[in-house]
């Protein structure tokens, strides 16, 4: 009974990794945008969590103060290079970035490191305490976001 659950056991696993393996060619074989598409969703998903959970705290006053600092963590590495996310060729019509993203590059990347540096003051206001300038900075940051959405995401 031993040697069957040690053959039962070899079998899966292999199976698993067979199946792991295709998916990962799989992976591999899907569009490269089409990819950088949902990569791009996802991190503007995970802004958008940090964003509306800093805003609990700070506007509607849950208790979770203590965490700010995390969220204001994850934004900086989030907002890091926002204009990478949007590669040439992943403008397609199934998304929220309209296409003037890449016809007004400039204007796009000026408004990127706006937001970048609206998250900067933000965390930099967290880090020091000072709760007086969190509804400014978060004010300034949801600004930023706006204006960049404004011009370049469609509703």
């Amino acid at each position: 009974m031993k040697r069957t659950f040690r053959f039962l056991t070899a079998a899966s696993v292999a199976g698993a990794l067979a199946l792991g393996l295709g998916a990962v060619h799989s992976v591999h074989a899907f569009d490269e945008h089409e990819a950088t598409i949902d990569y791009r969703q996802g991190v503007m998903r995970a802004i958008g969590g940090n964003v509306g959970a800093f805003a609990a705290v700070v506007v509607d006053g849950a208790d979770f103060r203590d965490n700010l600092k995390i969220h204001t963590s994850q934004l900086m590495e989030l907002t890091e290079d926002i204009p990478a996310l949007f590669p040439e060729g992943s403008d397609f019509p199934d998304t929220d970035a309209k296409e003037e993203i890449w016809e007004d590059w400039d204007r796009f990347v000026e408004l990127a490191n706006d937001t970048r540096e609206a998250v900067e003051a933000l965390h930099a206001t967290v880090e020091a305490g000072d709760e007086d300038e969190y509804p400014i900075r978060f004010r300034n940051l949801g600004q930023s976001c706006q204006a960049c959405h404004d011009d370049f995401r469609r509703d």
